[in-house]
């Protein structure tokens, strides 16, 4: 019976030795997973960060860039044309002419301008100007403007007694400010000229100008 009564304290000390080890492993298992998690929720709030900051990115390009409108006239008709001075050695031309400007806006906001101006150019002189009201160009849309000038250019014998075409230069420009997401408004302008031929003898401008 002494055996006996000896071996109960060694079996206790076993069995608590066992429990420290099992306690042991649990608590590395327990820190590693808790490392496990730790890296998982810093690699998904990285990632979180790098896709708002490229989709931030994107944005700004897309949506906050601003690009010039383009303009473009649609249509130019010569309403009035009158020549005077034909028997003399420098004629003289008043014509009015009757131009469609488009105003093509590309930005994710309004266009919104004071006035769009429209000339007229010979022998390297303005020779007619007129400009617009106030206009608006909505959100990737177009605004289209009709304009009427007024201009006279004198002492076109060469054109008037030669060829009987009149060489013209057309211009347009405005200025103004492209709204975006209701905030932030950003300036623009836009210009363009044009080359383009009045025929005196139809009274007409020729459908092939070319402009830039």
């Amino acid at each position: 019976m002494a055996d006996d009564s000896q071996s109960f304290p060694i079996a206790h000390y076993k069995a608590h030795h066992k429990s420290d080890e099992e306690q042991r492993r649990h608590l590395t298992t327990f820190k590693a997973l808790q490392k496990e998690r730790s890296n998982k929720c810093f690699i998904y709030v990285f990632s979180a960060f790098v896709f708002l900051s490229v989709a931030v990115l994107i944005f700004a390009l897309i949506v906050l860039r601003v690009n010039s409108p383009a303009l473009h006239f649609s249509s130019l008709s010569v309403a009035k044309f009158s020549l005077s001075n034909t028997n003399s050695s420098s004629p003289s031309l008043n014509l009015t002419v009757t131009a469609q400007l488009a105003v093509d806006n590309s930005n994710f906001g309004p266009f919104n301008f004071d006035y769009a101006s429209v000339g007229f150019i010979y022998a390297g002189a303005i020779v007619g100007q007129s400009t617009t009201g106030a206009g608006r160009a909505k959100a990737k849309g177009t605004k289209t403007m009709n304009v009427t000038v007024q201009a006279s250019a004198n002492n076109i014998s060469a054109d008037y007694n030669n060829s009987r075409l009149l060489n013209l230069s057309s211009f347009a420009n405005l200025r103004g400010r492209v709204r975006l997401i209701h905030i932030f408004r950003r300036r623009a302008s836009s210009e363009i000229s044009c080359s383009m031929i009045l025929d005196l003898n139809t009274h007409q401008i020729q459908h092939n100008w070319v402009c830039e």
